[in-house]
């Protein structure tokens, strides 16, 4: 039987991967390059370090990564401070308001910094569905690694075999599996692979299938 419920955050909850492809772009323009979305989803789910590789594998060893990760956070920063919107993914709140109403502890494990997480939850007025936020801060390994969701289910007091998990990277669904959790992934910007095909409890296209499983999952 399913306790604990445990979301990912970007490209799950809400649709904030393009928020992120637009600033990188942007800032790789101004150093006079040319970030392309399939560069981009290539990072996705995966540690900054990791995608930085990928990143000077494509424009050179000598590309200024560091300057290029400062400017993007900068302009996300700009992006949040002029109230730009944060667009939920289709059924996501739906969902996270039923699993709370069915006596769900809900979790929430990001690969995103603390300063963002709180700003989403607090403005989108999911704070209060949850009963702990993890994020990279808390962690050493990211995603694949499963440690953010073996940390996540040590703050709810959740046996990891009993938590039922959301995500839509390869990255993020791998580490829930890798973590011993039933694990739904709903992609995003990358298909499943078929490690994730195999071993995934279930694979949507959006939140909005969830509710008519509502019983199977939680059992």
């Amino acid at each position: 039987m399913i306790t604990t419920v445990i979301f990912d955050m970007d490209g799950t909850l809400y649709n904030t991967e393009l928020i992120y492809f637009e600033c990188y772009r942007q800032a790789a323009a101004e150093m006079g390059l040319d970030f392309t979305f399939d560069l981009f989803a290539q990072g996705v789910g995966i540690s900054r370090e990791e995608a930085n590789k990928f990143i000077k594998q494509h424009f050179g060893q000598d590309t200024d990564t560091d300057h290029l990760q400062r400017r993007t956070y900068q302009l996300v920063e700009s992006y949040l401070q002029r109230g730009g919107d944060i667009p939920f993914m289709p059924g996501a709140k739906e969902a996270v308001a039923l699993f709370y109403r069915r006596g769900m502890k809900l979790g929430l494990a990001s690969s995103n910094i603390r300063k963002w997480v709180d700003f989403y939850l607090e403005k989108t007025e999911l704070a209060k569905y949850f009963s702990a936020i993890t994020t990279c801060e808390d962690v050493t390994h990211l995603k694949p690694n499963p440690e953010v969701y073996l940390r996540s289910a040590a703050k709810l007091g959740a046996d990891p075999a009993r938590c039922l998990v959301f995500e839509d990277s390869v990255a993020g669904a791998t580490a829930a599996l890798f973590a011993g959790m039933r694990t739904c992934m709903i992609p995003n910007i990358k298909r499943p692979d078929s490690f994730i095909r195999q071993h995934a409890f279930k694979i949507y296209e959006s939140f909005n299938q969830v509710p008519a499983d509502i019983d199977e999952l939680l059992q």
